[in-house]
């Protein structure tokens, strides 16, 4: 009986050495590296509100149309700032942007509720206008980003606007 005990202690023991010494520290476990994500905002030159023309231009880049993009939004968010999509997407349609290639998610939560958050994405090239605002974000936030895998700007086949 003894020895059984002794035998378990000892594989116990063993069991305990081999575990630690799986960690980079003596038994710490190694905290995760953050990553840069596609979704990383990326300063952008005449992303200034106000700055730069005020409709799209076709043969311009994602980033030369961002300061049309961002001021058709905030002029839509200035007087509602929980607007839903399709206020947004009718702000950006008056100001040229093409719906074919527009992209919005849902104003409304599968239960009925307002979500945290909306996003509105315009594929330009290879490049996405992406906006996001709503009560779970600080104010309004866009960015330039590269065209996702699936050709589109959101993610979760989100069909596009027009």
């Amino acid at each position: 009986m003894q020895l059984a005990r002794a035998a378990a202690v000892f594989a116990a023991a063993g069991l305990a050495l081999a575990l630690a010494a799986c960690t980079s520290d003596g038994g710490q476990a190694a905290a995760p590296t953050p990553t840069a994500t596609a979704w990383t905002v990326q300063a952008t030159a005449g992303a200034t509100p106000g700055a730069g023309p005020a409709e799209f231009r076709a043969n311009a880049s994602a980033a030369d149309n961002r300061p049309a993009f961002d001021a058709a939004i905030r002029a839509v968010l200035a007087g509602k700032p929980n607007a839903d999509g399709a206020a947004v997407t009718s702000a950006l349609k008056s100001a040229g942007f093409p719906m074919s290639a527009t992209q919005v998610t849902d104003s409304k939560t599968s239960a009925d509720l307002q979500p945290g958050s909306i996003m509105v994405g315009v594929k330009i090239g290879k490049e996405c206008l992406v906006g996001q605002w709503g009560s779970a974000v600080d104010g309004y936030q866009s960015a330039v980003t590269p065209v996702l895998g699936s050709g589109g700007c959101l993610i979760g086949g989100i069909p596009a606007v027009g």
